[in-house]
């Protein structure tokens, strides 16, 4: 008995709310509905910030009516032509709601404000360097010995100009040793904070070789017995090569066997592995009298 007493109850519950759910939705009613907005006609030389998502609206009609145009998800249409730099406050007078010929409500207007506080600047662009990053330092040295190259080397970015201002450069994806072990790579590049754009969303690395430098040692020490007892060696290698070249302890400078017709002796000098003599300065002596 208790048991049938409890289905009668949930009986009597879902017809109680099936008939007041359809009193509502064919009865008129008023309702606050947030509504997305869509700024139109925006000029082209201001950006905008701190724009309200939504926006509260007053409407009535039918409940179904209503319900229908929730589902719908309609916006509001704000003109934004007259918009100019500095502007803080934009008035919702000159809007449109798109929505379906069967929906029939009325929009009261909004809810809480006919006015949203927004931030426009100016829109600029600069161009700016592409910064490579590194892993590690030892990698930024690594690529520092090597022939390479970023396309495109520079980029446009836009945005506020109170934001881009301040920015001299954007940064590649940090390079790592699957980077340098190939001849080119694609390297994404890091968006700016802010609401900053970039004309390009990756450079490409392109590595050819080792980079050629020249260094002139200028103290290599001649056998005894010659004018001038030093010369000066100018090489040509690899920059990482030449750094770590002594020119008094790994360049060896010996004088020819026999003087020229004017009685000058050759300097002949042997060099470490991997580097190509450029000049000898200078390149002949006299023996002292």
């Amino acid at each position: 008995m208790f048991r049938e007493n409890i289905g009668l109850r949930l009986i009597s519950v879902l017809l109680a709310l099936l008939i007041w759910l359809q009193s509502v939705l064919v009865t008129e009613q008023k309702s606050v509905i947030n509504l997305p907005i869509n700024l139109r006609f925006v000029p082209q030389n201001v950006t905008l910030e701190n724009i309200p998502q939504h926006i509260p609206f007053s409407v009535q009609g039918k409940g179904q009516d209503i319900l229908k145009m929730v589902l719908f998800k309609p916006r509001v249409n704000i003109d934004a032509s007259k918009i100019s730099p500095g502007t803080d406050i934009l008035s919702l007078e000159d809007y449109s709601i798109d929505l379906p010929e069967n929906v029939n409500v009325t929009f009261l207007g909004p809810a809480s404000s006919d006015k949203i506080a927004i931030q426009a600047d100016v829109f600029h662009q600069k161009v700016v360097p592409v910064v490579p990053e590194f892993q590690d330092e030892l990698l930024r040295s690594r690529l520092a010995d090597l022939r390479y190259s970023l396309d495109p080397e520079k980029v446009t970015i836009f945005g506020p100009k109170n934001r881009i201002k301040s920015i001299t450069g954007v940064s590649t994806e940090a390079i790592g040793n699957a980077e340098l072990a190939e001849s080119q790579s694609r390297l994404a590049l890091i968006l700016p904070p802010g609401d900053v754009s970039i004309s390009e969303s990756s450079v490409l690395l392109t590595i050819s070789g080792a980079q050629e430098a020249t260094k002139v040692f200028p103290n290599v020490i001649l056998p005894a017995g010659y004018l001038p007892s030093r010369v000066a060696v100018k090489l040509q290698g690899e920059s990482a090569v030449l750094d770590k070249i002594s020119g008094l302890r790994d360049i060896k400078a010996s004088i020819s066997a026999e003087p020229d017709a004017a009685g000058l002796f050759s300097v002949v000098v042997e060099l470490p592995e991997d580097v190509q003599l450029i000049a000898i300065t200078p390149d002949k002596v006299r023996a002292r009298p």
